[in-house]
């Protein structure tokens, strides 16, 4: 039985959340915008549809998200071009990736970035060669939390959703994993644990070095 392991990458594999978080800010402020950082916790990892109504709903109608977007991507995109590859990477992402890899499991990508920019991002922390597929958020309709990037993960696999463990790090990624009806472990970064997210998620752990006890646990 093939059996197949989805990561989300920014707050989990990727240590690019607060890159995200200060872009934004920053970008705000060139148009006079201070965002919030509660704002920003609540759009991490959500579609752009989604994270536009909720900057709007936050600062106002007027909001101009595209310009402000645009902005975001050039100043983060800046940043994580020049940053080396060992520190893009979260604690122990290459190590629990050659490990996975090793024991047989088939190893995914499900990131709400687009396509492009997820392939360069892992192909610049070094982390690339090690994912059979990846699916970034401009290849499904309906992004996170919606369980769309998490099936076409596992169609891509050729494997059964409920042969699936998801690892995320949002509460996005976990109402979209267990939509998908595949279990999900949470490794918390930049979003607090809420109790609705607790409830729902398989496991919680504090790092990716636990995540090797909870594979060896995993029975689908």
């Amino acid at each position: 039985m093939h059996r197949a392991i989805i990561f989300d990458v920014d707050g989990t594999l990727l240590d690019t959340e607060r890159i995200y978080m200060h872009a934004w800010q920053k970008a705000g402020a060139s148009f006079g915008y201070a965002i919030p950082r509660e704002v920003l916790l609540q759009t991490r990892a959500v579609s752009s549809s989604v994270s536009e109504s909720l900057f709007r709903r936050a600062c106002g109608p007027d909001f101009p998200y595209s310009r402000i977007r645009a902005e975001r991507v050039i100043i983060s995109e800046k940043i994580i071009d020049s940053s080396p590859a060992h520190t893009l990477r979260m604690p122990y992402a290459q190590e629990i990736l050659e490990w996975l890899k090793e024991q047989g499991y088939i190893l995914a990508v499900a990131s709400s970035t687009d396509l492009s920019k997820t392939r360069a991002h892992l192909e610049h922390a070094g982390l690339l060669d090690f994912f059979s597929a990846i699916v970034g958020g401009d290849m499904v309709e309906n992004g996170k939390p919606q369980p769309d990037i998490f099936l076409e993960a596992a169609a891509l696999c050729r494997v059964l959703p409920r042969h699936c463990l998801v690892v995320g790090d949002t509460p996005a990624d976990v109402l979209g994993g267990t939509a998908a009806g595949m279990k999900v472990v949470l490794i918390p970064d930049q979003v607090p644990l809420d109790s609705q997210t607790s409830s729902l998620s398989w496991k919680v752990l504090s790092g990716l070095e636990q995540l090797k006890d909870t594979v060896a646990r995993w029975e689908c």
